[in-house]
Parts: structure tokens; C-alpha cells; sequence
């Protein structure tokens, strides 16, 4: 994963949709069960909202479209401190495998400044 690019939309196969249906479904599931009176699938920022944010920057980064509980849930972990941190800490390593992002298509490039 690239936390650095936002790709642009477009369409990524049937085996994608199939994926994104069945993770949104989870998100919709546990926050409707479980975390409707917070901003996480458990109310609160849990282990549970930890292991699924690779997964909701994956969705932001490639630009899929998700239904509204999953983009209000998307949006509550992209702007957590944790993840904050973790994200600038990932946009200071040097490296990128540019080979998986050959076809791709950049539409922002996010950058950390260094003193």
C-alpha cells in the first residue's frame, strides 16, 4: 500500500466489487450492532478498528466507492490520531515499489515535510 497517492477511480474487476460488498458489509454490520453511538465499528477506536485500517486506506487510496456508513466509518479512521501518526511516520520512509503502481493513475500526492 501507498499511503502517499490517491489513485483515481476506476473500474477494478468483479473480484474487487466482490470484496469491497463484503467488507462494507462488515463495517455496516458492526457499527450498526455494535458502534452506532460512536464513530468506530465497536463505538470506540478498538484492536478491531486497528486491523481493518490497511484495509480502509486501501479504499481511499484506490478511490473505491463505498456506501455512506462505511465513508463515515472510513472517515473517523483516517483522521484518529493513531492513524495520523502512522501515516506521517509512512510518508517519511524513502522507498516505494513503483512497480505496483506502474498503471496507475495519481490524482494527489500527499508529502511530509522534513527539517
Amino acid at each position: 500500500m501507498n499511503l502517499g497517492k490517491r489513485f483515481a477511480r476506476r473500474e477494478r474487476g468483479e473480484a474487487v466489487a466482490q470484496d469491497v460488498t463484503r467488507v462494507t458489509a462488515i463495517f455496516r454490520e458492526a457499527r450498526a450492532r455494535f458502534g452506532s453511538s460512536g464513530a468506530f465499528l465497536y463505538k470506540d477506536f478498538s484492536a478491531m478498528d486497528a486491523m481493518f485500517a490497511p484495509v480502509v486506506t486501501c479504499l481511499e487510496t484506490y478511490s473505491i466507492k463505498v456506501d455512506a456508513v462505511s465513508r463515515a466509518y472510513m472517515d473517523a479512521v483516517l483522521s484518529h490520531p493513531a492513524f495520523r501518526a502512522w501515516r506521517t511516520a509512512a510518508l517519511a520512509e524513502p522507498w516505494v515499489v513503483a512497480e505496483a503502481e506502474a498503471d496507475e493513475e495519481a490524482i494527489e500526492v500527499f508529502r511530509v515535510l522534513r527539517g
